[in-house]
């Protein structure tokens, strides 16, 4: 592959994540944000002792390598897959009433048109300029951005490693597993890939899959459905740049806007938010959503950062195209006053049923949050404010506002 010169561009972006994470092709640093959002109804924690990516030994195997090895599964046995079945449902079985198991299929989209650009043009000048810019004039990598020839490749090894290990007992028959995936269309090309005719069941687009928001015009994503245009002469026509035309078989979950209103130019989503969001999904998973114990979701490299966080994961990043499997323990939270009651805040904001509503998308609220650093403003998680660059931020807003359900 060969690479242009990196141009010297001015700097116009004063927030530049750090560390970077979402458009590395790496994944980023070995590094947690931390636990920045208290349990809402679940407490979570990861469980030991079926695949290496869960640890105690820190990431210490190219994802390539893994693919021969089941995907991290440390039970080589030719029953492998089996054998974990048995003991996810023991667990299960054992479990007290308020507590449950799953196993997570978590899928980094495979290498977009973004990532390519921020490879051709290093850390700083992507950070700084070019993630700020719909293309170069040669490549286009926002909005919505699709994957490049290597990234289909790398998503395709997911299914290729699938029939491999269906021999072993692999939970990939009809019924077993729920398939979620972010509305961004990487993601999807990326889910499909990967599973292929093993999605036996419809899968489902959430919104708080997505990744973070804000500032990167490859995170802004398309408009729900086709609408009717002019076209040149006056005839009409549908716009195919949308979810719904690309991806018919995939349900959109209900209260889903139209246009995407979470993201704009100015701002970035903060660590703190973005957990907020993972807590509100995860507790949707784990409270009906997913009656299935094996669920796949197909998302980036800064959300699931801060999944595992939340899941009490060791830090893992996952490099475009990776798959790793957590299984995850759910604890409901017992307390007086539940987090889902609707409830008055003195900011004017109102909670419903866990979810926040503001009328002004994220443009309103109160935080003081920068990705992953310090900044004092009014932006709901986001950043307008000047970032010091520490590396674990703290943010108190209110978070992405979630699609009405």
């Amino acid at each position: 592959m060969v690479f242009v010169a990196p141009l010297q561009v001015p700097k116009i972006n004063p927030h530049p994540d750090f560390p970077a994470v979402a458009d590395t092709e790496d994944g980023g640093p070995l590094r947690s944000p931390g636990l920045l959002e208290p349990a809402h109804k679940f407490t979570f924690e990861s469980v030991q002792g079926f695949f290496v990516q869960t640890g105690p030994k820190p990431k210490h195997n190219d994802f390539e390598d893994l693919l021969d090895k089941s995907f991290g599964l440390m039970d080589t046995s030719p029953d492998r897959w089996h054998n974990l079945r048995a003991d996810v449902a023991r667990l299960q079985a054992e479990a007290p009433a308020g507590v449950h198991y799953k196993v997570f299929f978590l899928g980094r989209h495979g290498q977009g048109w973004h990532n390519y650009g921020a490879e051709r043009y290093g850390v700083e000048s992507w950070e700084t300029y070019w993630t700020c810019q719909n293309g170069d004039g040669n490549l286009v990598w926002g909005p919505d951005p699709e994957l490049t020839p290597l990234g289909h490749k790398q998503t395709r090894a997911i299914y290729e490693t699938w029939q491999k290990e269906r021999p072993h007992g692999a939970p990939i028959n009809p019924g077993e597993i729920r398939w979620f995936v972010s509305p961004l269309q990487r993601t999807c090309q990326t889910m499909y890939n990967s599973w292929g005719e093993m999605i036996s069941a419809t899968p489902e687009i959430w919104e708080d899959w997505r990744e973070i928001v804000g500032l990167h015009t490859c995170d802004k994503r398309s408009t729900k459905v086709s609408r009717t245009r002019a076209k040149p002469g006056g005839a009409s026509g549908t716009m195919a740049s949308t979810i719904a035309t690309r991806f018919p078989n995939i349900i959109i979950e209900e209260g889903f806007e139209e246009d995407d209103l979470l993201w704009f130019p100015d701002q970035r989503e903060s660590d703190t938010s973005m957990q907020k969001r993972m807590r509100r999904a995860l507790d949707r998973v784990f409270d009906g959503a997913a009656p299935e114990t094996y669920v796949s979701i197909t998302g980036h490299g800064a959300i699931f950062r801060n999944l595992l966080a939340v899941l009490g994961h060791q830090p893992y990043p996952l490099s475009t195209g990776e798959m790793i499997p957590v299984v995850v323990k759910a604890t409901r939270v017992r307390h007086s006053h539940s987090h889902s009651h609707s409830h008055s805040h003195s900011n004017g904001h109102r909670h419903a049923n866990g979810h926040t509503n503001h009328a002004n998308g994220l443009k309103n609220g109160h935080a003081n949050g920068h990705v992953n650093g310090h900044a004092h403003h009014h932006s709901n998680g986001f950043s307008n404010g000047h970032a010091n660059g520490h590396t674990n931020g703290h943010a108190n807003g209110n978070g992405v506002p979630a699609a009405k359900h």
